[in-house]
């Protein structure tokens, strides 16, 4: 096609052709539900990743750039790395190289895992595998066997994957790479207009007669949400919680027994002028570092403003923030670099300090000595977990009884009636969107009730926060409203549809009067319309371009 304008270049016509785009923007709510269950983060072609799936590749990710920092990120880096989304891309495009895989028939058989794990140094023992080492180091990181190597299974296969499609990679000749180039590196310019349902709303007129008749074809778009009203016993942890006396004793000995739970230890905040010199690096680079940071050190003894020093010299990622690594305790960095860290006083600026990232320099800028929370600071704290401890056997108890108790009088009033002391708890009516407070998170309770029919008793509901028995009061079924009822609400629907069906004729007519050879200028000069000039723009768009990024491909 482009081939085809420049060989016309010179006609009159290819002189004038211009691209009218007609946007016709409607504004609708689009809701997409990424996971099939509460236990699903991501769903890729109908394959499901857990939570524990993401949380653990999150963690992992974590852990390996937090080591490029020492062992601990900046607070707020994460979050402006966009740590979730790289996992979560790097997650689905694992699932589509294993879905790919299957499709090829690829497989990694029983054996190829066995041999793999069994020669890796990590579960190495005297020479040889060791089972008992194998399972002690899993555990030690939150795995199972099964978990571990069915995560072996999934990155071999991707490996291999990678493996033999590279075997299919053939040369490429010069008219390919040249096409390619081009397709890079090719650049359009367009003029273009956009026509808007905004445009046309105020022309619309409204009459009764008219907006009656289109409610009637739409009327089921503004049915009402299905209603329930209930009465229900809450017997949730927190709630029998309550009724479970704790003594002073059983206080005493859980705080003496835990102590480190209320323990905060010695935290140090330092900053740190970071020269990279990793163990792939060559001896040359390690001398040239060494003596930079040696000079660096003398630098700072004589300066005081070693976040500028940071900023200026240091290769690390805090460099941005004057080296700042904020408060950590000790545990948290790697050995070298926590040993200089907490041998020195606050303001003091250490030697040369060789870690495997390569040399630091370091100063320490505040201690945050030790603190123990008293008994009396921990007791609330240590009251609620114990009483959680008892609570959910408790509660069983207590509502099982209840739940025999009702059957035996007949129905919830009855046993109400006989049990005054037993608090029955009723919402009025409510819809699935707007749950009584306290519910609202509780999406166990939400579902088993509106699965009942009026007038019906639930089994025994068991939910994450506790137990409950739930009774039907009523059931009011969705309900099309009367136009009085939602009038200011389908007036404003029915004005952007007629508005939005202007804007597509207009853009038709345009389009026609184009095609049929009228120039565009002379088109848009008798309209209230303005053309637009898109600059030139590639096949991934233009920087600075307002031309719509989602259009792009159809120009070229």
């Amino acid at each position: 096609m482009l081939q085809i304008l420049r060989n016309k270049a010179q006609s009159t016509f290819i002189q004038v052709i211009v691209v009218i785009i007609a946007l016709v923007f409607i504004f609708w709510g689009v809701g997409a539900n990424m996971m099939n269950s509460r236990q699903t983060a991501i769903t890729v072609n109908g394959e499901e990743i857990s939570f524990e799936d993401f949380q653990i590749a999150y963690d992992r990710t974590y852990q390996n750039i937090a080591a490029q920092f020492g062992g601990t990120l900046p607070a707020g880096l994460a979050e402006s790395l966009g740590l979730k989304q790289q996992v979560v891309n790097q997650l689905i495009q694992a699932a589509l190289l294993r879905q790919g895989a299957t499709k090829m028939g690829i497989m990694v058989s029983e054996e190829e895992i066995q041999n793999t794990i069994t020669s890796m140094v990590q579960f190495q023992e005297r020479g040889g595998f060791s089972m008992d080492k194998y399972k002690s180091l899993l555990s030690a990181n939150r795995l199972t066997p099964h978990k571990f190597e069915t995560n072996m299974r999934f990155d071999m296969l991707a490996e291999k994957t990678v493996r033999d499609i590279g075997n299919f990679a053939a040369l490429t000749s010069e008219y390919e790479v040249q096409q390619l180039y081009r397709q890079d590196n090719e650049k359009v310019s367009v003029e273009y207009t956009r026509i808007s349902p905004d445009d046309f709303s105020a022309n619309v007129t409204v009459t009764d007669e008219a907006l009656a008749s289109w409610f009637e074809t739409v009327r089921d778009n503004y049915r009402s949400e299905p209603q329930i009203s209930l009465k229900y016993i809450d017997f949730s942890f927190a709630e029998v919680g309550k009724k479970i006396t704790v003594d002073e004793t059983q206080i005493q000995a859980y705080y003496d027994e835990n102590i480190t739970l209320f323990t905060t230890p010695e935290k140090r905040r330092a900053r740190h002028i970071l020269l990279k010199a990793g163990t792939d690096d060559s001896e040359e680079v390690h001398k040239e570092k060494a003596k930079k940071a040696a000079d660096i050190v003398t630098l700072a003894a004589a300066s005081d403003d070693f976040a500028a020093l940071a900023q200026e010299y240091s290769e690390g990622p805090s460099n941005t923030n004057g080296g700042e690594l904020g408060f950590f305790a000790k545990g948290q960095m790697i050995p070298a670099f926590e040993q200089a860290v907490f041998s020195m006083q606050p303001g003091e600026i250490s030697n040369v300090v060789k870690t495997s990232f390569g040399y630091h320099i370091i100063k320490l800028e505040e201690i945050q000595p030790a603190t123990t929370r008293s008994l009396s600071e921990a007791k609330a704290e240590i009251i609620s977990t114990l009483q959680s401890k008892e609570a959910e056997s408790l509660a069983f108890q207590l509502a099982n009884s209840a739940y025999e108790g009702i059957i035996g009088a007949g129905s919830l009033d009855a046993y109400a009636n006989a049990n005054n002391d037993q608090k029955i708890i009723e919402t009025g009516y409510f819809t699935r969107s707007t749950p009584p407070a306290g519910l609202s998170i509780d999406s166990e309770f939400i579902d088993k009730a509106f699965s009942l029919k009026a007038g019906e008793l639930s089994s025994l509901v068991k939910t994450t926060s506790g137990f409950y028995i739930i009774f039907a009061e009523g059931v009011q079924e969705p309900e099309s409203p009367a136009l009085a009822q939602v009038k200011d609400e389908a007036t404003t629907d029915y004005i952007a549809e007629l508005a939005t069906k202007e804007a597509q004729k207009t853009a038709g007519e345009i389009l026609s009067k184009l095609r049929s050879g009228e120039s565009f200028s002379d088109i848009i000069a008798v309209t209230a319309l303005e053309i637009k000039d898109s600059g030139f723009i590639g096949h991934n768009g233009g920087e600075q371009s307002s031309f719509p990024a989602a259009l792009t491909e159809q120009i070229f």
